[in-house]
């Protein structure tokens, strides 16, 4: 809870064991920058925002809680935050064509600030580029990559068939019929989308780029 005189009881003694979005680790959280009691009693929202800083890095860390009530000299809290700020996702971009790439770092950029059913879109129109770019068989060979991701993985019938809809089956991928993502399908759809990205493009561009440097050794060691 957070007291008038602006001691906040829990949070900042017991500091979150979380992993930085920054530098990975798997570290504690520390409260560097709790809110003001006044602002919080007189405008009440329901959602209040503390910094933290990340043991490992000091970098700072945006955590969001939930407020349970308000009390005369007290506003209670979730111990919990509701929300993390999440890390930009990198991805090894070399080797995927740049009308795709441009779709595919728009929608890694969504889902870094939790707009899922923006990811989603862009997911979508991510896949499109990408079966224009690999031409008109793209669309079925995007299809047995995300059934070979649900044989490999423990993905339930429900989100197969939300994550194959919102892939395979939408129009533009901003159409309001689209099924909305929560947090859990947005993080399968994530590993579902880099894999299919990986697939296409990034191992074949691997191979290829080892195969040159191979003909190149092989010229100059003549």
């Amino acid at each position: 809870m957070i007291l008038h005189h602006n001691t906040i009881q829990e949070i900042s003694d017991k500091p979150f064991r979380s992993e930085c979005p920054h530098c990975g680790d798997k570290t504690n959280l520390i409260l560097t920058s709790p809110p003001d009691y006044a602002l919080l009693s007189r405008y009440k929202p329901q959602n209040i925002g503390m910094v933290f800083q990340c043991s490992s890095c000091l970098f700072p860390i945006f955590l969001k809680f939930t407020v349970s009530r308000y009390e005369a000299y007290k506003i209670h809290i979730e111990n919990n935050p509701v929300e993390i700020e999440k890390p930009t996702i990198d991805f090894e971009f070399e080797f995927i064509p740049e009308n795709v790439v441009s779709d595919f770092k728009e929608a890694l950029g969504c889902y870094s600030i939790c707009a899922y059913n923006g990811f989603a879109a862009m997911s979508r129109r991510t896949i499109q580029s990408a079966a224009d770019e690999i031409g008109a068989k793209g669309k079925s060979k995007v299809q047995h990559q995300i059934k070979e991701m649900k044989e490999m993985s423990d993905i339930d019938d429900e989100t197969f068939d939300i994550l194959n809809q919102i892939i395979i089956n939408g129009h533009d991928g901003a159409h309001p019929h689209l099924p909305s993502l929560s947090a859990e399908r947005a993080e399968i759809l994530l590993v579902l989308l880099k894999d299919v990205m990986y697939q296409l493009f990034v191992r074949k561009g691997k191979l290829r780029k080892a195969a040159d440097l191979r003909k190149e050794q092989i010229q100059l060691d003549k």
